[in-house]
């Protein structure tokens, strides 16, 4: 494993060995999508241009993924000043990597126009801190039906590699991780380069005194939403099946490992793959979160370096800016693993994903 590509933030237990099993599986990407009313509180997440359209953004990231552009309406996938959403970046690496790609809707505001899976009991999540997270029952239903999708999707000759999209994420993985009592305050990443952190604790605990909740489900119902509770069942389901599993993703991935670790999964072949800017942010903590809710499970991050591209969005990356999303932490380390795609190459499939947005109009 090359130091200047893939590394390790924290090493689990038998992070070799698990690395190991990874690399020999053949990479399938699985996208969790969902919203959460949570994301339009003004100030809690920059992952669209207005707090009401952030619940626009997973399933216009699923358009893009799959298809590389957006269908359901005619914009660009970018900021006013360029920034890109992330899904332009794992675009880049699924195809440089030839690493198919599946869509799961556990509860999207927009149903992506695109070939994709839907769970049974989808169910857009509520604003939690003036009303429950999910309806009563919705997320063992979520959690069950992922389940059995995993069962059937994976093989022990796969590598499951399972991302996600939902603005919101971080304050709802915070409910879901204070809720079961780990110690996640300021702890949680943000898409911006300023973490909100005095809101996103106002707001789990406002959810958190409304409801009371008690065990994992009231806890989920209460304060979490659709998609973190999917992934959980969804990688239970898989890991079942005998397939390595990689998170690819931030600190979203520790309330889905907390979520497994209450449910008595057993978190043996799981790893998270995430970025070098989500590692190394000074506002959150992803090592420390996973030494307290699974110290097992190790953490591998991709070395992305945007500082020398010559568009001013894409360097914004290098600000504090996306840090993750759409799993592009995970894919470039699946890809780097298992394909052998190095950073030069990476990059490069970046540039062009990026060049072809401004060839038309971004």
């Amino acid at each position: 494993m090359s130091s200047t590509d893939v590394a390790i933030a924290w090493q689990g237990t038998g992070a070799p060995a698990k690395i190991a099993r990874l690399s020999r599986g053949v990479p399938r990407f699985y996208l969790f999508i969902g919203s959460t009313r949570t994301s339009t509180i003004p100030g809690i997440s920059i992952a669209g241009p207005s707090p009401e359209a952030t619940l626009l953004t997973p399933g216009l990231d699923s358009e893009y993924l799959i298809t590389g552009r957006v269908i359901s309406f005619d914009v660009i996938p970018m900021t006013p000043d360029g920034i890109p959403t992330p899904a332009v970046v794992s675009r880049a690496v699924i195809r440089a990597a030839s690493i198919p790609a599946l869509v799961i809707d556990a509860g999207s505001y927009l149903s992506p126009k695109v070939p994709h899976a839907v769970l049974p009991s989808k169910e857009m999540g509520g604003r939690v801190d003036e009303c429950a997270g999910l309806s009563e029952g919705a997320a063992r239903r979520l959690f069950a039906e992922a389940e059995e999708l995993g069962k059937s999707s994976a093989s022990p000759n796969d590598t499951v590699v399972v991302g996600e999209s939902i603005p919101g994420g971080t304050t709802t993985a915070l409910g879901i991780l204070a809720g079961l009592g780990y110690r996640a305050w300021g702890r949680v990443s943000s898409a911006g380069p300023e973490n909100p952190h005095r809101l996103k604790e106002s707001v789990v605990k406002s959810g958190l005194r409304r409801c009371g909740c008690g065990g994992l489900w009231e806890v989920i119902s209460c304060v979490g939403d659709p998609v973190h509770v999917s992934i959980a069942g969804f990688v239970r389901g898989a890991a079942e099946a005998g397939a390595p599993i990689v998170l690819a993703g931030g600190t979203q991935m520790v309330a889905v490992l907390a979520i497994l670790s209450a449910a008595g999964a057993p978190l043996n072949d799981i790893v998270i793959g995430t970025t070098r800017w989500l590692v190394e942010d000074p506002s959150s903590d992803i090592v420390a979160l996973v030494r307290e809710v699974a110290p097992e499970v190790p953490i591998l991050y991709y070395s992305y370096d945007f500082g020398g591209f010559p568009y001013e969005g894409l360097r914004k990356y290098e600000e504090g800016y996306v840090k993750e999303g759409v799993g592009l932490g995970g894919l470039a380390v699946v890809a780097h693993l298992i394909k052998g795609l190095g950073k030069d190459a990476v990059h490069t499939a970046v540039l062009r994903e990026y060049e072809g947005l401004l060839g038309r109009g971004g």
